[in-house]
């Protein structure tokens, strides 16, 4: 009993000792057995185009085979399926595929014969129809292309010059060459040629590499612009045929490029004036650099200057010749100031535009410069100084104020204009202030006169220094002294014009031929016309300018040929111009004329003294004879 008893408790120890192995055991058996449900839900085939082979360098109407290796990649077999072959886009043969299992393959085969040159697209589609469950169904197809040609060659073409920066005449320019090879074999190493403007110039050859079928290469080379505007560049590749293509007839290319246009650029460099701290009645010299900055030479051109005070105004211009590009040249020209303070003085550069620059908006140059008083001696020098003084002082107003004697009541209007007359300048006056129908006087001045005065004086009639009206229908009469010392006079000026302008109004209500306008000029005691030519007009006025010989008295009128009466007066306007080289006659003269009667107080004298003289001879021998007797 107590051994059985034993043999019952040794059995409940063994059981108690295996279950705790058996439970462990089950329950990792179950999960093996779950996770190998789970591996099964994703079983399943795979169906791809293992190998696609085709014909690399096929030729028209030759016989080609094309392979299809397709293979289940799966881990399930797969179901049976259709192969289906697509040559440029066209079904051509559709094959049954069997059941593949897993990691088997199946190979099937196509004649193709290509009945045409260029290129073709094969493609093999397995399961086209999706009849197959896969676990990858973007897989199922493959592509290919090949080329159909007679003969594999290469045809090299370019496809662009690109110039890398812009163009300027002389300078080096770099430009990019891009070459293709759009043939079907691969090229050799070529060379390459360029052209401008069609003409090939001295160069180096242009290297270009071997270029696979298909591809393109960038190639650099620099070439010289020879001219300005537009410039053909012209490439050919394969310039040395060295290169055997499909096609030798496209190896040329041609780019337009815009080549710079070079310029002159003028410009105000700088100004000097001589003396630098000028005084009223000073002669000023002024020397301007003028410089070309640009990178062409300019043709001759104007500087204009422009001194501008309080209550004046000097203004001219002078020449300059032509400028070679990056260089200098001076001009001078001369200026008596009439008055004190800060004045303006402003150059322009080519002030008529006449040189077209490569920057047209810095021509201008503007300063200010200081003119002090004359000083004047007070003190320790007696009146002796002072007389000095005043007689300098007379002496100047004669030579600048070019006062007339034509009675003021004939005059209309007058306008004056002040220069430095020297030898050798070319001199202007321009009566801005427009108040005559005088616009300028101009001339070469043949001697020095120094400051001096031009007045022009419209009369309201016959100047009292002419004997005759003008001919023809008058339209202005006037007088124009240049000074009171001879520097109008014909051996003082030379290469002489007078700018007048006439009302339209006029023309037009007096029926005046334009062409028939003229200034006339009083000389030898007739009238007689100047060579005049028309010069421009604005809305009021036809403005004419005249070659003129000397400067007195003139008439702008129509004329028509006929001439004015001759005077009997011999001493006429010659006389009273030569009196001007001794400060007599019209300009600060003593001698007075008036509406054409001539004042001679002494010839009144010597009348009374030739009738008074017998008369008292005669009384004194009657009273001698009285006596006598």
């Amino acid at each position: 009993m107590k051994i059985n008893f034993f043999h019952s408790l040794v059995n409940v120890f063994i059981i108690v000792l295996i279950i705790p192995g058996i439970v462990p055991a089950a329950l990792a058996a179950d999960e093996d057995v779950s996770s190998g449900d789970n591996g099964n839900s994703t079983v399943l085939p795979d169906l791809i185009i293992n190998n696609l082979n085709y014909p690399e360098n096929p030729s028209p109407g030759e016989p080609q085979t094309i392979g299809i290796s397709v293979k289940n990649q799966g881990t399930a077999p797969s179901e049976k399926t259709k192969l289906v072959l697509y040559i440029d886009g066209s079904f051509v043969k559709e094959w049954n595929i069997a059941k593949l299992s897993e990691g088997e393959s199946k190979y099937n085969s196509y004649t193709w014969i290509p009945m045409s040159e260029g290129s073709a697209k094969i493609k093999a589609v397995i399961d086209a129809d999706n009849s197959v469950s896969e676990s990858d169904e973007t897989n199922n197809e493959k592509t290919v292309t090949t080329t159909v040609a007679e003969e594999f060659l290469p045809d090299l073409i370019i496809e662009d010059i690109v110039p890398q920066s812009g163009a300027e005449l002389g300078k080096p320019l770099n430009l990019i060459l891009k070459v293709k090879n759009q043939g079907t074999a691969a090229s050799t190493e070529a060379t390459a040629k360029y052209y401008i403007n069609g003409t090939a110039p001295s160069q180096s050859e242009i290297f270009i590499p071997a270029i696979s079928a298909g591809t393109g290469t960038d190639v650099t080379f620099s070439l010289t612009p020879d001219r300005q505007g537009q410039m053909e560049v012209k490439v050919l590749v394969d310039s040395g045929t060295d290169v055997y293509e499909s096609n030798e007839n496209n190896n040329e290319f041609k780019r337009i490029i815009d080549v710079n246009t070079l310029l002159p650029d003028l410009i105000i460099d700088s100004y000097s004036l001589d003396p630098q701290s000028p005084k009223v009645g000073d002669t000023v010299t002024f020397t301007v650099s003028v410089k070309n900055k640009g990178l062409s030479d300019s043709a001759e051109s104007e500087l204009s200057y422009q001194i501008v005070g309080n209550n004046t105004t000097y203004s001219n211009t002078v020449s300059v010749p032509a400028i070679v590009a990056g260089n200098t040249v001076k001009s001078t020209f001369s200026w008596v100031p009439g008055e004190d303070g800060n004045l303006n003085v402003k150059l322009v550069a080519d002030s008529k535009s006449a040189v077209l620059e490569d920057d047209e908006t810095n021509n201008g140059f503007t300063r200010t410069i200081s003119v002090s008083k004359q000083s004047t001696s007070t003190g320790g020098g007696g009146s002796g100084s002072g007389s000095g003084s005043s007689s300098s002082s007379s002496k100047s107003n004669s030579m600048g104020g070019g006062v007339s004697k034509e009675p003021a009541k004939n005059i209309e209007v007058k306008e004056l204009d002040t220069r430095n007359i020297m030898s050798g300048y070319h001199i202007k006056y321009d009566f801005a202030k427009n108040a005559t129908c005088v616009t300028y006087v101009e001339f070469d001045s043949l001697k020095t006169f120094k400051k001096t005065t031009a007045t022009v004086e419209v009369l309201k009639g016959k100047s009292i220094f002419v004997k005759t009206q003008p001919p023809g229908r008058i339209y202005k009469q006037l007088n124009i002294w240049i000074g009171n010392k001879g520097a109008g006079r014909e051996d003082s000026i030379e290469n002489a014009y007078t700018g007048f302008k006439v009302d339209k109004e006029w023309m037009q209500n007096n029926s005046i031929n334009e062409s028939n306008i003229a200034l006339l000029w009083y000389n030898n005691s007739k009238w007689g016309p100047l060579n005049t030519e028309r010069t421009g007009e604005d809305e009021e006025y036809v403005y004419f300018r005249a070659k003129t010989t000397a400067y007195s008295c003139f008439a702008i009128s129509e004329y028509t040929g006929e001439e004015g009466t001759v005077s009997s007066d011999e001493g006429g306007i010659q006389k009273t111009l030569r009196g001007l080289d001794e400060g007599t006659a019209i300009l600060n003269s003593s001698a007075e004329k008036e509406n054409g009667i001539k004042k001679e107080p002494m010839g009144v004298a010597k009348i009374l003294l030739a009738i008074s003289l017998p008369l008292f001879m005669i009384f004194v021998q009657y009273f001698v004879l009285k006596k006598k007797i």
